[in-house]
C-alpha cells in the first residue's frame, strides 16, 4: 500500500471545519507520501458535521470534508487487523483506559502493514498507546498539535489562523493557541503554544509521539 500516514476521524472532521484540507494535503505526512483513513469513517464524519452544534459553518466545512475524502484512500481493515484490534481493546478495558474501535483498528493497521505514522486528536486514545502498544506506537504517533505546526510549515500564517478562528468552538486547545482573542500574533508565539500542548501531551504519553515536525520517516 502506497499511503504512508493514517487520519483518524476527529483530525479528519476538525481539518474540514478549519477548511483546512488544502493545506494538510500540502503538507508532507511521510517519507512514503501518502494519507489514508478507515472507509468507514466517511460515514462517521458526515454524521457528525451534520450533528455538529458548535460549527459556525456548516456547508464550508462539508465542502472541505467531501475535498478531504476524495484525496484519501479508504482503507478496510482485514481479519488480522481486526483480531488485532480487538485485543488491543481488551487490554486497554483490563488497564483502565479508553481505546475506542477506530484508534485500534488504525494502530493495528499502522502496524500490519508497515506505515509510517498516525496521526489522531484523540488524547486519551495516545495515552493508552503508550502502556497498551508502546512498542507499536513508539514515535509513530502525531497528535492534531503536531499537524498544525506542519501545516504552517506550508501555509499562510494568517490565513490559517483566520480558518482556526472562524471556528472558536471547534477545538479549544488550537483556540487558545492561536489566540484568537487577541490582534495579529507572530508565527513564533502560535508554534510556542502548539509546542506546550505538545510537551504535556508527551510527558502523559513518553516515547510515543514522533519527535520531528515533519511527521514520518524520511
Amino acid at each position: 500500500m502506497p499511503d504512508g500516514a493514517l487520519l483518524d476521524n476527529d483530525v479528519a472532521l476538525k481539518i474540514a471545519c478549519y477548511s483546512l484540507t488544502s493545506e494538510m494535503l500540502e503538507a508532507p505526512m511521510s517519507g512514503n507520501g501518502g494519507l489514508g483513513m478507515l472507509g468507514v469513517g466517511r460515514f462517521v464524519v458526515r454524521g457528525r458535521l451534520d450533528r455538529a452544534t458548535n460549527v459556525t459553518d456548516v456547508a464550508r466545512a462539508r465542502a472541505s470534508l467531501e475535498h478531504l475524502l476524495t484525496a484519501v484512500a479508504l482503507l478496510e481493515p482485514d481479519d488480522e487487523e481486526l483480531a488485532i484490534a480487538a485485543e488491543l481493546e481488551r487490554e486497554a478495558r483490563l488497564r483502565d483506559f479508553e481505546m475506542d474501535v477506530g484508534e485500534s483498528q488504525l494502530l493495528a493497521m499502522l502496524t500490519k502493514r508497515d506505515l509510517d505514522v498516525l496521526i489522531t486528536g484523540d488524547k486519551r486514545a495516545i495515552a493508552a498507546m503508550a502502556v497498551v502498544a508502546p512498542r507499536i506506537a513508539a514515535e509513530r504517533i502525531a497528535c492534531l498539535e503536531q499537524l498544525m505546526v506542519r501545516i504552517l510549515e506550508v501555509g499562510s500564517t494568517g490565513h490559517i489562523r483566520s480558518c482556526v478562528c472562524s471556528e472558536p468552538r471547534v477545538d479549544i486547545a488550537i483556540t487558545a493557541c492561536f489566540a484568537c482573542a487577541a490582534g495579529a500574533l507572530d508565527i513564533d508565539d502560535i508554534t510556542a503554544g502548539l509546542a506546550s500542548y505538545i510537551g504535556h501531551l508527551s510527558m502523559q504519553a513518553p516515547g510515543i509521539l514522533v519527535q520531528k515536525l515533519g511527521l514520518g520517516p524520511d
